[in-house]
């Protein structure tokens, strides 16, 4: 039973790590579904056109093959499920077909996950680009200089006619399109667009076993947080009530810090300015709150050395702490993989300071995932926009979330597509590396995008996690969405910001631990953070925030 129990862990976690990769995205506030892109018959269309012309400049037509015989070039980014299934991407079933049905052959430029970042700076340090590049979100400079230094091919001039179904899909929402372009207006890459927005998909849980154990209810503000982190530090024994990550210092959610309204970044403030959340009174109150917590024991003492968004499994596998933040799909995980057949983790809000407070910061809704630019200097960039058209019609979209009809997925009877027990059952493969296996692997590639495929499996009440951390009394008013600064105003930035983050950090920890005081420090905090410039970083993302509004 116990070794069914891992099998089932090690398939949500793979789970997990497919939708937070998937997360890792620009965001949006709205649900949409478009109807504009589509094909007919692309398998069949393989098979018949050869030598015949690629697509019309018409969405929701397309020609087959692209080209015969051609090959493209593609940087990208090792799938953690994939490398287990195979390390050859033209060994997957998604690529195979693809080839198949476009008669285009990819050639990979692979990189670890871990290395990414740096061979993506390498390969842009060479001046040697492949024809199509993922992740072009990862040139520091900004989309605006990727095109003005001469790396990413504006596509502006050239979507209608070659990318038609992109461009209806990517018009079909007003969050998509806005968020998909420069200030300048300019189109510098190709997006992953969902079908639908998905909600936070990180954010505190606690152990509702020991909750009930405790006689508690579920906890809402700080107050109620304090009691809960008291019994489970008295009466269950915790060693670690409450477990912090990245030093105390979370930029990705402010699940602990929301409360104050305020987060370890860019943020705007209740006038619809923009501020920097370490340099607010928000976080005195804040820091301030960490450290009564730290010194009652109630927070994890080894958290200075916790330099992650999500909590260490072992912590809550051996039941070491009663209260973290993690992915909605972890919480089977770490049931399934506890000795504890009691355990049961529930989502909760984040504390806040008086039970009808409103929150006005929280992770956005996501609308946008991976970026993926077409080199300038490419010179089969037609082809490269065709194949990448492709996953915005109906076929493509079939073929890259679902794999082939009659072999990976059927209709169900409401004309939904659903998968069949080869991804499902795989007796020698999990879910998350079944989809891999068969199906475009998740957040690796521009395309429409149904994230929702990765809920098989999930309990409700884990499903139930995106409700509980985005709600009426959750907002996201106060969230910055993604800006694009000037190559000008990046480097000035980043000039200024990477000495106030570190300080900040610093600085912060110091206090929660007491090392500093907090009321006698926090003056010279804040004109130590002034004279490092902060002001005018503020000023440069107020001026970026002021052109996106405008976009």
């Amino acid at each position: 039973m116990k070794s069914s129990k891992k099998v089932l862990a090690i398939l949500l976690a793979a789970m997990m790590a497919t939708s937070m990769a998937a997360c890792s995205s620009d965001e949006g506030s709205s649900s949409s579904e478009s109807s504009a892109s589509g094909s007919s018959s692309a398998s069949s269309d393989a098979s018949t056109a050869s030598g015949e012309s690629s697509s019309t400049s018409e969405p929701g037509k397309f020609t087959l093959p692209i080209a015969e015989g051609e090959t493209l070039t593609m940087f990208m980014q090792q799938d953690g499920n994939a490398v287990t299934v195979q390390n050859d991407y033209n060994d997957l079933a998604f690529y195979q077909e693809m080839e198949k049905r476009t008669g285009v052959h990819i050639e990979f430029q692979m990189s670890s996950a871990a290395d990414a970042t740096t061979n993506f700076n390498l390969m842009i340090a060479s001046n040697s680009l492949t024809d199509i590049i993922p992740g072009a979100a990862n040139y520091a400079d900004g989309f605006e200089a990727g095109i003005d230094d001469g790396y990413f091919l504006d596509l502006t001039p050239y979507l209608d006619e070659y990318m038609p179904n992109y461009v209806a899909f990517r018009t079909s929402n007003p969050e998509v399109e806005k968020d998909s372009i420069t200030d300048s207006g300019r189109i510098a890459a190709v997006y992953q667009v969902f079908t639908t927005s998905q909600g936070p998909w990180l954010g505190p849980q606690v152990r509702q076993d020991w909750l009930d154990e405790c006689g508690l209810d579920t906890p809402v503000t700080y107050d109620d947080w304090e009691e809960m982190l008291t019994a489970f530090k008295d009466q269950i024994g915790a060693y670690a009530p409450l477990s912090v990550t990245m030093n105390g210092y979370d930029n990705v959610t402010g699940w602990l810090s929301v409360g104050y309204n305020v987060i370890a970044n860019w943020q705007l403030d209740e006038t619809g300015k923009v501020t920097y959340g370490p340099y607010t009174d928000g976080w005195r109150q804040y820091i301030t709150k960490m450290n009564d917590w730290f010194e009652k024991g109630l927070i994890d003492p080894d958290f200075m050395t916790q330099d992650a968004f999500m909590v260490d499994t072992t912590s809550v596998v051996a039941g070491r702490t009663g209260a973290w933040q993690s992915s909605y799909a972890m919480a089977q995980t770490y049931e399934m993989s506890s000795e504890d057949p009691d355990m049961n983790i529930v989502a909760v809000s984040p504390p806040r300071q008086n039970a009808d407070d409103t929150i006005h910061l929280r992770y956005r809704d996501t609308w946008l995932g991976n970026a993926t630019a077409i080199s300038a200097q490419s010179d089969k960039q037609e082809i490269a926009m065709r194949w990448l058209d492709y996953l915005f019609t109906d076929d493509g979209y079939l073929l890259s979330n679902y794999g082939i009809e009659g072999d990976t997925f059927t209709f169900d009877e409401n004309g939904d597509p659903v998968f069949t027990e080869k991804v499902t059952a795989d007796p020698n493969l999990s879910f998350a590396r079944a989809q891999v296996a068969y199906t475009l692997p998740p957040a690796s590639l521009a395309c429409r995008y149904e994230w929702t495929r990765e809920l098989y499996g999930v309990p409700e009440k884990d499903i139930e996690s995106f409700e509980i951390w985005a709600n009426d009394t959750i907002l996201q008013d106060w969230t910055m969405p993604t800006l694009s600064l000037t190559k000008d105003e990046s480097v000035e930035r980043s000039s200024i910001m990477t000495d106030i983050e570190t300080f900040a950090k610093e600085q912060t920890t110091q206090m929660i631990t007491g090392v500093l005081d907090v009321e006698t420090n926090w003056d010279s905090y804040i004109s130590t953070i002034q004279s490092m410039g902060i002001e005018d970083a503020i000023a440069i993302t107020q001026a970026a925030y002021d052109r996106y509004l405008q976009r």
